[in-house]
């Protein structure tokens, strides 16, 4: 979750997709997409989820279906453990015809389809437990789980899609826009300059980002920059300043104001409750 802009799919060795638990305190992802499809599971705590549009919350158990180059984002607002699971585009691609056209319906709390859902969100809790114990051959088993999870998702909530193009064009836009705020946060990154990357004059650019991010272009440097400023606060003793001075940040009162707005505290509070948790 420490990537935003297109992200390339790690496989776990001797298994097709990649699978990994995290367990993180006060943490945000600002927007970013990928072509794999991706299942956000959560075992404990409670995760923020920005996706088409709507907000989501997901609690203990609950799990999100992210659809592939959909724009999300994600925030927790205290200590987490998630199951993380992204499945590449080809291995959908290999059991579902013209599986480019393939979309998963919302199935987030879903009353609908209760019983699939809740056998759905059972299989993720094996895949979890599965994952964590790595018993000898727990690939097999673990596969077996994630097919018929796949099953019931397919069989209760896909629909296609025909007419992609509009949004494929505006994704592909952004795509190296994002991946060169990625590189450049940590200095100037001029909005005259992005604009030109993705072809577009200022005013329009600043339109499109907004609607398809959910933030202005600034706001969204500054999402990235201060992610990166909350993974060196738990994870070196360097002091405040030189993180900020190190991630591109030269406005205090604009940091300290954005940062308490996303984690609901100062950057020397997170530190020691941080440490407090973590004892």
């Amino acid at each position: 979750m420490q990537q935003y802009t297109h992200e390339n799919v790690r496989l776990v060795p001797h298994l097709p997709i990649y699978c990994d638990q995290y367990e993180v305190y006060r943490q945000i992802s600002p927007g970013h997409w990928h072509a794999h499809l991706e299942i956000i599971y959560v075992e404990e705590g409670e995760l923020q989820i920005s996706c088409n549009e709507q907000e989501y919350v997901l609690g203990n158990g609950e799990f999100y279906v992210i659809n592939s180059n959909k724009i999300h984002s994600t925030r927790s607002s205290g200590m987490i453990k998630t199951l993380l699971i992204q499945i590449p585009y080809s291995y959908m691609e290999s059991y579902i015809e013209d599986y480019e056209h393939v979309k998963f319906k919302e199935c987030y709390k879903n009353e609908i389809q209760e019983k699939a859902y809740k056998n759905m969100k059972k299989l993720l809790k094996s895949v979890a437990y599965i994952f964590q114990k790595k018993e000898r051959g727990y690939e097999f088993l673990l596969m077996a789980k994630l097919q018929e999870f796949l099953y019931l998702l397919y069989s209760n909530y896909s629909y296609k899609e025909m007419n992609i193009e509009k949004e494929s064009r505006q994704i592909a836009r952004l795509k190296d826009v994002l991946k060169y705020i990625e590189t450049s946060y940590s200095g100037h990154v001029s909005l005259k300059e992005v604009a030109d990357i993705a072809s577009l004059n200022t005013e329009y650019f600043c339109r499109m980002f907004k609607r398809c991010m959910g933030v202005t272009f600034l706001e969204y440097v500054n999402l990235v920059r201060i992610n990166h400023i909350h993974e060196e606060l738990l994870t070196t003793d360097d002091s405040i300043t030189d993180i900020l001075e190190k991630n591109g940040f030269t406005n205090y009162k604009v940091f300290s104001r954005m940062f308490r707005e996303q984690f609901g505290m100062t950057p020397s509070e997170l530190r020691k409750t941080s440490i407090h948790k973590k004892t």
